[in-house]
């Protein structure tokens, strides 16, 4: 190998295509909003440009309110095609929906993608 190799983080990207506020499509889980509460859903892309896979799973997609608390997805589904859990292959990409139960009052301010750690490989030679 020769001193100096150096390599770039993974070539990743998250895009928000639409947001509803609150949700207007058909719930299938919960059956009702519990009291005080709403849905948002938001409709994603994971695109893989990069040289190895990424592990993506819906559940490092996150809310951040105004206040800074985060929001997980899977406490609920709605009707339009949900993203799913998958290994993305170099190339490869994946968009769908992601369903939020937040307090009524909480005011969304942020799509957050919690991307898993990159590896960094530089060849030693052979």
């Amino acid at each position: 190998a020769e001193a100096g190799a150096r390599v770039s983080a993974p070539q990743w990207a998250f895009a928000l295509h639409q947001i509803q506020d609150p949700y207007a499509g058909a719930m299938q889980i919960p059956a009702e909003v519990p009291a005080g509460q709403r849905v948002l859903a938001i409709e994603i892309e994971v695109t893989n440009d990069s040289d190895q896979s990424l592990a993506f799973t819906p559940i490092d997609v996150r809310v951040r309110d105004a206040a800074g608390v985060e929001y997980r997805g899977g406490a609920a589904i709605g009707a339009e095609p949900m993203i799913n859990p998958r290994n993305l292959n170099p190339g490869e990409r994946s968009r769908g929906w992601v369903w939020y139960v937040l307090p009524e009052a909480a005011e969304p301010a942020e799509g957050v993608y919690v991307a898993p750690q990159p590896q960094f490989r530089v060849s030693l030679g052979g």
